[in-house]
């Protein structure tokens, strides 16, 4: 590779050239990043939680989830990404510069993806491998999203960077350990970057590398389980639980078993093949579904990832390991949380691999490698992007300009819309004592500063009463944003109508949203 990069190109180097094209690929992202750009919140409710964890260590409160009555200690999102947002904002920084930050992460992930494709590839293979991902729709909508992804996907790809060389100079295993230990600390899908060093370096018997990688995770991954169980967040025990549900959306369907499981793994990996890795590579088709080049295109890259990984996987290296246990974990969730969010990690190392099955074909076929094939289908790659692009910089180019004419509510969906305003309402018309009930409290709060929580999925309406009760609620909040609320909220208040009272109301039909009083049992005191 030394070799490669001392070439001349019309008198320049060709080091100099490649990096270049990668400031170029860089400009590419950020720009069209800021074509895209979408200022509201994201509607998850997983931004909210992230900011309001923010809002608790800046202000001196610890690590605690202050939008929950009580203001319980968090564990169930590791400190990492908060903390990161902490520091911002005692620093003055809000909503938009949160955004920046996870835009000048996503754009950091692409020198690093150079770099771990240029330790494998030629550097003009690896420009190939940077340019679908720079302008990948999935990397650029987490561009403006305060989620943790951004800050994850740069993590994950310093560490197999640094990890083709961990049986080298210690330097290296250190920087890989660190940006894995990182990683873990910013989402506990990092546990198979963990598991890929270790296993590399227990397969390579070297005992002395292994103790100190094996001990670092134990100490760091058993820090965060102690501190979950003595937190005894009941957040952390539903999330992990909802693992072995069927449909954590509707526990009532109760938990898999060893044949679900099978029948879970079927579904994702095909799931995956023909819907979000097309998606991830070319956007969602105009109404939704996979155009056929998008399919085409999606079918492609996997054959060619599983070749260059079936290849490789026997020498036991990180980048190969890690794929095997990041891909085994998605197709373990649950279909419910099939989506792109969690395939993006992975994204950059399949179309690496597919790289690399390129390059395999032609010497398999003994055939010379053109200089040209492996831009070309760089550019083709970046291409299916284009209509995804000009559908998104039209509808984004329009909230912008809604936002500097301070309307904050016109991009969202009607029901979110209503959602959001009956929140201002709540916010401008109880006292800070009142306790509310929604679907997504973490963003009512971040909106109406009023704490709650979530209802019980649960069918069982004297349950979901008695949660009222015990909480205790003044008002429960009623709209459309999901199923949830007709599955389990709606029947509950029908079940009882004298214990609400609607207060106020935003909107009509299914773009509708009530703020309802509640009124508790004689025996709580009402």
């Amino acid at each position: 590779m030394a070799q490669a990069d001392t070439r001349v190109i019309h008198g320049l180097s060709l080091k100099h050239i490649t990096w270049a094209a990668l400031a170029g690929l860089i400009a590419t992202h950020i720009i069209l990043a800021t074509l895209l750009f979408d200022p509201k919140p994201f509607v998850g409710g997983d931004n909210a939680g992230y900011m309001i964890l923010a809002e608790s260590i800046s202000s001196g409160q610890g690590y605690r989830d202050v939008y929950l009555p009580g203001a319980p200690t968090h564990a169930q999102y590791p400190p990492l990404y908060p903390t990161l947002l902490a520091i911002a904002r005692v620093f003055g920084g809000g909503l938009i510069t949160f955004k920046i930050l996870s835009l000048i992460l996503t754009s950091a992930s692409l020198v690093f993806l150079f770099l771990l494709a240029r330790s494998r590839l030629d550097p003009v293979v690896a420009l190939s491998v940077v340019a679908p991902v720079a302008l990948n729709p999935v990397l650029l909508y987490y561009s403006h999203w305060v989620l943790s992804e951004s800050l994850f996907v740069l993590l994950t790809l310093i560490a197999l960077w640094a990890s083709e060389r961990i049986t080298g100079s210690w330097r290296w295993l250190g920087i890989a350990l660190v940006a894995a230990l990182l990683a873990y600390l910013t989402r506990a899908a990092g546990l198979p970057m963990l598991a890929a060093l270790a296993v590399a370096l227990l397969w390579r018997r070297t005992w002395r590398r292994s103790g100190v990688v094996v001990g670092a995770i134990l100490l760091v991954v058993g820090a965060w389980w102690i501190w979950g169980k003595l937190a005894a967040s009941q957040s952390a025990q539903m999330y992990s639980s909802n693992f072995l549900l069927v449909d954590p959306y509707r526990p009532d369907l109760g938990y898999v078993g060893p044949g679900d499981l099978v029948a879970r793994v079927v579904n994702n990996v095909r799931l995956y093949s023909v819907e979000v890795l097309p998606e991830s590579l070319a956007g969602v088709a105009p109404g939704g579904g996979v155009g056929l080049v998008a399919l085409l295109a999606g079918l492609l890259l996997a054959a060619l990832a599983l070749v260059a990984w079936v290849r490789d996987v026997r020498k036991v290296r990180p980048l190969e390991t890690f794929t095997l246990f990041y891909a085994g974990l998605i197709f373990l969730w649950p279909l419910v949380w099939t989506d792109r969010r969690f395939l993006l990690p992975l994204l950059p190392v399949l179309i690496l691999h597919a790289a690399a099955g390129v390059v395999w074909c032609f010497d398999f076929l003994r055939a010379r490698r053109p200089l040209w094939a492996l831009p070309v289908l760089g550019v083709l790659l970046a291409l299916l992007t284009v209509p995804d692009h000009v559908r998104g910089i039209g509808f984004n180019q329009r909230c912008q300009d809604f936002y500097r004419q301070g309307d904050d509510l016109a991009c969202y969906p009607p029901p979110w819309r209503a959602f959001v305003q009956v929140a201002y309402w709540v916010g401008a018309n109880t006292t800070q004592d009142v306790i509310v009930v929604s679907r997504k409290p973490r963003l009512f709060y971040h909106f109406s500063g009023r704490r709650g929580d979530v209802y019980p999925f649960t069918a069982e309406e004297g349950e979901l009463l008695a949660f009222l009760d015990g909480l205790p609620a003044d008002y429960v909040v009623v709209g459309a944003i999901s199923a949830t609320e007709y599955r389990y909220l709606i029947p509950a208040i029908r079940s009882m109508p004298e214990r609400f009272e609607l207060v106020h109301s935003v909107g009509e039909g299914q773009a509708a949203a009530y703020v309802l009083a509640y009124r508790r049992s004689v025996s709580q005191g009402s």
